[in-house]
């Protein structure tokens, strides 16, 4: 993998505990949504995406050509820290309701993907708009 991780710098220590976060998707200067989700221990959950990920890079609509591609970053960030459950729950709604565009490989059903197909073709339209490093890859 050579794309570029950036995870959760700055927020490092109160993605310990639980929270609303995002995964975003960068290229030279640009960034957009993937996913926005919430839980209990963020850090481990976003572990957890980035071990499914690297098994897996259609998970966040990737190729194993484009996570070779050093020009693209993953960005983890957490959007705000939320103890109570049935508030992140509703905070995790909030967040990608107002996401514009909407996260990439989000269905518009609360936190449930799209299937693969859609997340590759989505975050392909997004590097064809930014870069052309998506024809390379």
């Amino acid at each position: 993998m050579k794309i570029k991780i950036d995870f959760f710098s700055g927020d490092l220590i109160e993605a310990i505990g639980s929270g609303v976060y995002e995964v975003a998707v960068t290229i030279n200067g640009e960034a957009t949504s993937l996913y926005i989700g919430e839980s209990t221990f963020v850090l481990v959950r976003c572990a957890s995406h980035l071990y499914e990920l690297k098994k897996k890079p259609e998970y966040f609509g990737f190729s194993d050509d484009l996570l070779g591609c050093s020009d693209i970053g993953l960005r983890f960030s957490l959007i705000i820290p939320e103890g109570d459950r049935s508030r992140r729950k509703e905070r995790e709604k909030i967040e990608i309701e107002k996401c514009k565009p909407k996260p990439l490989c989000q269905s518009g059903l609360s936190d449930r993907m799209k299937p693969i197909e859609e997340k590759v073709e989505a975050l392909a339209q997004f590097l064809k708009t930014v870069d052309n490093c998506y024809k390379k890859a």
